[in-house]
């Protein structure tokens, strides 16, 4: 079992310009990376909603007013070749209170803060090689809410072409040597998704 499982509202026929493989057994459809799995439950979520549950984490563990999802039982079916999820964003008002939550509840401490203008970052890795939870403070942001993912790929500048005018322009990340192209709106995904380069 992955330490991270992220529920996911929308339509999973979308995904493909993501590059993930996409499968479905009875109960819903699911992608496996290498470090998590992505979940579109058969009765849909509404669009633009996002879940997750976290190995060892109860269902309903309140991490400061985000509700943990309960795992679902996957085939370990094959994965989407070199793709992991890099990180997953998490959007407050108050970063050293999520961060005490997010350790208080998970058990994966806080590693380190960065600071950019106004925008305070907050980052927790969850296991070893695990999705980083990248805890955002803006003082636009009225309560804690998880705000989206980005999937790092192998397949980064063939996925980016075939995906046109679906994602922006490839820029540098904030990891040296690194790009990244966020998906647009207009690609229906229902859930923030940005695509980075290993």
């Amino acid at each position: 079992m992955r330490a991270v499982q992220l529920t996911i509202g929308g339509s999973p026929s979308l995904w493909g310009l993501t590059g993930v493989s996409v499968q479905t057994s009875g109960e819903c459809s699911y992608a496996h990376t290498s470090n998590a799995s992505l979940v579109w439950p058969v009765n849909e979520l509404p669009s633009g909603k996002l879940l997750i549950a976290i190995d060892g984490v109860p269902t309903g563990a309140d991490i400061d007013g985000i509700q943990c999802a309960g795992y679902v039982a996957l085939p370990e079916a094959a994965g989407s070749s070199g793709f992991h999820v890099d990180h997953v964003v998490l959007m407050t008002n108050d970063l050293d209170r999520t961060c005490d939550a997010v350790t208080e509840v998970s058990g994966y401490p806080l590693k380190r803060v960065r600071e950019v203008g106004e925008i305070r970052q907050g980052f927790h890795r969850i296991g070893e090689g695990g999705v980083i939870l990248e805890v955002v403070e803006r003082v636009d942001v009225s309560k804690t809410s998880l705000w989206g993912l980005v999937l790092s790929t192998e397949s980064f500048d063939d996925i980016v072409t075939r995906a046109g005018d679906l994602v922006t322009a490839p820029k540098a990340a904030v990891q040296p040597g690194r790009r990244i192209s966020t998906v647009k709106n207009s690609a229906g995904l229902g859930v923030a998704v940005a695509l980075m380069s290993v």
